[in-house]
């Protein structure tokens, strides 16, 4: 693996920003458009899997505070699979 400068190793995870124009916040539809974008442009690499995902939301109210959706500040979500898939058919 390489080495940053500092002598970490370099990692091979690959960061996706989404951001509103001009850093303004996202209303939950430009979110969604921007997950759906961010899907189309890693249809190409269908190839590979994903060792694993995670997605960090801050989240602002109105007013622009910070806000959590529920207590514990996060969801683990496991795609559906199919008897199909589970099969290899």
């Amino acid at each position: 693996m390489e080495k940053r400068s500092g002598g970490k190793p370099a990692s091979n995870s690959f960061k996706i920003k989404l951001r509103g124009r001009d850093n303004a916040p996202l209303s939950m539809t430009e979110m969604r458009q921007g997950l759906y974008e961010i899907i189309h442009k890693l249809a190409g690499y269908e190839a590979y899997r994903a060792k694993w995902v995670t997605l960090y939301l801050t989240l602002v109210d109105e007013n622009g505070s910070e806000v959590r959706i529920n207590n514990k500040g996060e969801w683990t979500i496991y795609p559906y699979k199919s008897a199909a898939d589970e099969k290899g058919a």
